[in-house]
């Protein structure tokens, strides 16, 4: 979403960049994504509305008018906190493919971020992932990245163009083997 594009698009370096590495691609979750989950907030926002509307019709209902707006005010307080939960997390949740490595960084909460990197050198298997005829027509789905060794698999979910993506994981992936044999990194052994 074009609105949101202040909050994730940005030229400028990211924390622990090193000073040799270049950011390929920043992503985070398709726009579609978010859309469906605003959607159903508007729908939660107008139920109030529906049940007021239902109430005005019957005669006791004056009485406890003051009750019903307290607990409105309660309703759509908790709306607010899990709608600004939602963009938050949708905001937060980043993945980062440098010409070096590969960054996930998932929000777990307000309080509790994951973060974690994977060198190009390690990646075995790349898989994409596209579910249905709506994320198909859209382009958006997941990408798997497989690594060597116990590690668990790196999961990039729900990303616009995963094939792109991959093609673009996989070029990186090429040229850091060429230019790095046996995976050794050069430049911290150069000091650079």
């Amino acid at each position: 979403m074009k609105f949101l594009s202040v909050f994730t698009e940005t030229h400028n370096t990211f924390e622990g960049q090193r000073p040799y590495e270049q950011v390929i691609a920043l992503l985070n979750r398709h726009w579609f994504v978010l859309a469906v989950k605003l959607a159903g907030y508007l729908l939660i926002a107008l139920v109030p509305v529906v049940v007021y509307s239902g109430l005005l019709n019957f005669a006791g209902f004056a009485y406890f008018q003051g009750l019903y707006l307290v607990l409105v005010t309660g309703f759509y307080l908790l709306w607010w906190y899990s709608l600004f939960y939602t963009i938050t997390m949708y905001l937060l949740d980043t993945w980062i493919i440098t010409n070096h490595r590969v960054i996930d960084s998932e929000q777990h909460g307000f309080f509790n971020r994951t973060v974690a990197e994977l060198s190009l050198a390690k990646i075995q298997d790349v898989s994409t992932k596209i579910d249905g005829p709506l994320a198909t027509w859209l382009k958006f789905g997941d990408l798997d990245v497989q690594t060597a060794g116990t590690s668990p698999k790196f999961s990039f979910k729900q990303i616009p163009n995963p094939l792109l993506v991959k093609d673009q994981l996989m070029r990186a992936h090429n040229e850091y083997i060429a230019e790095h044999p046996e995976g050794i990194e050069i430049h911290e052994q150069q000091g650079v």
